[in-house]
This record gives structure tokens, sequence and C-alpha cells, in this order.
């Protein structure tokens, strides 16, 4: 079945309805992606109630796929909080005003990471921007030299995706590259309008770098680089149609982009209602 190339089972459920019999057939269309299978002849309660299941399932999943993201950004990890109140008991002893706005870094850091709009089906760019900013922010004051950030952004930029799918793949490049990499490294940030609906997003390091094995395995679960890289290209899929696309070479660094897609507009970015991802 050509759209299971597209949609997993979860993200398009298929009903079929046939009059065929035979075990062999429905064995087919199970084997070919089908959800269900509805005989003929059928009563039409029974056809809704089918109907209503797969729906029904296919909400469930996908707000156990935002929750997923939700959790995964919320759960502030205990070094970096511990490392974070580190340094600013030290600025306080060194540099009172970088204190100050290492403390109000972090506390946006912390209200953005907890808003509600990230178990949201949409967000905007601007949003996301505000805690990537706080956290490099952050970063940069514990790294300093060996932390360099890089931004290459269109200006007054702005557009509706999925909560949480960029902000996650700047802390990998700065938890997985830059800081492994001895002497550290820069980190860049790229987001430009390519066409009147179509937005191209990477992110790239001079880190560590990956082998070919590690990139194979990037988007498995169990893979401790990829946290939160699956729930991103799994929602990427769905969303927008398009993928991550991925590359590395060890002691060089990484790329991580991805292409937001986006229907036809009624309203501006800010307004966010009437904007639907293709």
């Amino acid at each position: 079945m050509k759209i299971r190339e597209r949609f997993s089972m979860v993200d398009l459920p298929v009903l079929i309805i046939t009059a065929a019999i035979i075990g062999h057939d429905k064995y087919k269309a199970f084997h070919a992606g089908a959800n269900d299978i509805l005989q003929k002849p059928y009563h039409y309660s029974e056809f809704m109630a089918r109907i209503q299941n797969l729906i029904m399932m296919k909400h469930t999943a996908n707000q156990a796929t935002r929750m997923e993201m939700a959790f995964l950004q919320s759960q502030i990890k205990p070094h970096f909080l511990y490392n974070v109140l580190n340094t600013i008991i030290s600025l306080t002893h060194l540099d009172i005003e970088k204190a100050r706005e290492v403390t109000e870094e972090f506390t946006n850091y912390l209200r953005m990471s907890f808003d509600f709009q990230n178990t949201s089906a949409i967000s905007s760019f601007r949003h996301e921007l505000s805690i990537i900013n706080s956290y490099l922010s952050i970063e940069k004051t514990r790294f300093g030299n060996r932390l360099e950030v890089l931004f290459d952004i269109d200006v007054d930029i702005d557009f509706i995706l999925p909560p949480l799918m960029i902000q996650p793949l700047v802390e990998n490049a700065v938890l997985h590259g830059v800081s492994k990499k001895r002497g550290g490294g820069w980190i860049k940030l790229t987001a430009k309008k390519q066409s009147k609906n179509e937005y191209y997003i990477n992110v790239e390091d001079n880190g560590a770098g990956m082998t070919p094995e590690k990139q194979k395995d990037l988007l498995s679960a169990d893979f401790d680089r990829s946290v939160g890289l699956k729930n991103i290209n799994q929602r990427l899929k769905h969303f927008c149609g398009s993928e991550l696309m991925i590359s590395s070479t060890p002691d060089a660094g990484t790329s991580v982009s991805m292409l937001i897609l986006l229907a036809e507009t009624t309203e501006s970015p800010a307004g966010l209602k009437g904007i639907k991802l293709r």
C-alpha cells in the first residue's frame, strides 16, 4: 500500500470494506497496511463504530506523542540544574549583573519548558526561539569561550510548527557535539523562508560527530543521543510529510535539518488560528 511509505498505521488509519470472504485475501489486506476490515454486507452502526474506534486510536496516539515531547522537555536534568545554580552562585561573587542576567534566562527557560503550548498540536517558531535563546545564553555562560553560538535567521521570520521541534536538536548539539570535543566548538541555527509556505531549519555543530554506524541507529528509541529525535521525526512526517535530514562526520560535526511545509494560511503566524500544517 503506497500510503504506508509516508504514513504509519497510527498516523493514517485505513478501514477496508470488501466482499471477500477468503482468509488469504484478508491476510493480504492486513499485510498491505490495513488497520481493520469490514465485510459486506454490513450494518451502518457497525461501520460507524469501527470508524470511531480508529479515530479514537489516532487521537490517543497523537496525544501520547505530544505528551512524550512535553515530558522530555519538562524533565530538567539534575546535572543541568546543578550546574546552572552553581554558575549563578559563582557569578554573585564576581559579576552580580551577569548573575541577574543568567537568573532571568533560567527563569524564562523553566517557564517556557512547562508552557501549556508544549502539549498543544501547534506552536510558533518565535515561541521556540525564546526557549533556545535562554538555553544557549545559560550554556554560553557556563562554557565561556568553549562554546560559540551562530545564528542565520531571516529577519522577522515566524511560522507555525509542532512544539519542541528545534530546541532538542540544539541541546543535542551542545551536549553530544560541542561539549564532547576537546577545546569546544560552535553550533549554528539557520532558519530560512524558502517559499510562501516552506521553511528550512538547520542545526549544525563542529563537535564530536558520529560514525556511520551510530547514524543508522540515531532515530531508534534506545540510542542515547536520539532522546527526542525519534519523536521529532515522527511528528515531522505526520504534520509536514517530510523527515529529518542528518549528516555527521567523526571529529568534524553533525548537521540536522528539516523542512516545515505549511498549507494555505488565513491568518498571520502570530495568531496561529486558521493556519494548518500540510
